[in-house]
């Protein structure tokens, strides 16, 4: 695999008047490689966003360097860099009234000269980037008209319009619903697969990224960044160590955080497929422990698309799961 971003011994963080550097995980060494979907993980606060800034050149490092395409960061100018790199931060644009086409034009900046204006190239990029994150019929929309996922739509084609082979993207799904959400992640999929970027993007949403990315790099305060495929990192414990949620534990089978139940409530399940899957998360919700020991006092079991419910001799029918939580609950309460 080649690597296109390099960090050597790199320490982040901040340094205050009179004060020795805080930095906000220990130095580390860590490579973006090319032609991957790389997910930046970790809890709120964690350094996420200072380390996307700083790998941009937007934040200096308190020690160590970064290399990009074999060369010191530091030695591109700033001009170089926008023809490298593109970003997108979480920040609101100010002129919401600016139309989508203009605030996709802006991404052209690095090749329009000092009159920033556009020849037929620059308009034929605007226009294939709009096409390839599925906004082209947003072209005449006032940024402020534009749903969430729609706005985060058209930064991304901003960024495409750059022209880089690198893309850096800051919490893209923050404000975004869950199915604006997926659809984010398989643009960013289909842009590395399909168009052959390299893309970067932070998260603290775990179902997320174990869904999309193919590397994560893990944050956490005052530990080292650890670094690998999702799978791998999941079977190794250190999703579940990294954002270390009191309370919660973390299901590998499931790759979610759980409530754990108090293990007094145990009941038996005889149900496949997707009906014993819900099943399952319904009674674990109400606190009881699912196993598959008959021998249990309650057993259930689905046939003929009735839930059935053994108690000793007696048999219960139940259309659907909600009615019979209701009959559980009422066991308990007797």
């Amino acid at each position: 695999m080649k690597s296109l971003i390099e960090c050597h011994s790199l320490g982040i963080g901040y340094k205050q008047k009179a004060e020795e550097p805080h930095l906000l995980f220990p130095t580390f060494d860590i490579q973006l490689y090319e032609g991957e979907l790389t997910a930046l993980v970790g809890p709120n606060g964690a350094g996420k966003t200072s380390l996307i800034k700083t790998i941009s050149g937007n934040l200096t490092p308190l020690s160590g360097w970064i290399t990009l395409f074999n060369k010191t960061l530091k030695s591109y100018s700033t001009a170089e860099l926008a023809t490298i790199i593109s970003i997108v931060l979480t920040d609101r644009i100010l002129d919401q009234h600016i139309k989508v086409y203009d605030v996709v034009a802006t991404g052209r900046y690095p090749y329009t000269g000092f009159w920033a204006t556009l020849n037929q190239n620059d308009k034929s990029v605007i226009q294939k980037s709009l096409e390839m994150v599925g906004a082209e019929e947003l072209s005449d929309r006032t940024f402020v008209t534009l749903s969430d996922g729609e706005r985060q739509k058209v930064m991304i084609a901003k960024a495409l319009a750059q022209d880089t082979p690198i893309i850096l993207l800051d919490e893209p799904a923050a404000f975004l619903d869950y199915p604006s959400k997926i659809e984010l992640m398989h643009l960013l999929q289909n842009l590395v697969k399909k168009h052959h970027k390299t893309i970067l993007y932070s998260s603290h949403d775990l179902d997320l990224v174990l869904r999309s990315a193919d590397r994560l790099w893990l944050v956490a305060s005052r530990k080292p960044i650890a670094t690998g495929i999702p799978e791998q990192l999941v079977l190794d414990g250190l999703i579940e160590d990294y954002f270390a949620i009191t309370g919660l534990h973390f299901d590998a089978a499931l790759g979610q955080f759980i409530l754990p139940t108090a293990g007094i409530k145990k009941i038996c399940v005889s149900a496949n497929g997707i009906t014993g899957i819900w099943l399952r998360r319904a009674l674990e919700r109400k606190g009881w422990t699912v196993n598959t020991n008959e021998n249990e006092a309650f057993v259930i079991k689905f046939g003929n698309n009735n839930y059935i419910l053994e108690n000793g001799q007696t048999v219960v029918h139940f259309a659907n799961i909600e009615s019979l939580i209701t009959e559980l609950d009422r066991y308990e309460n007797n």
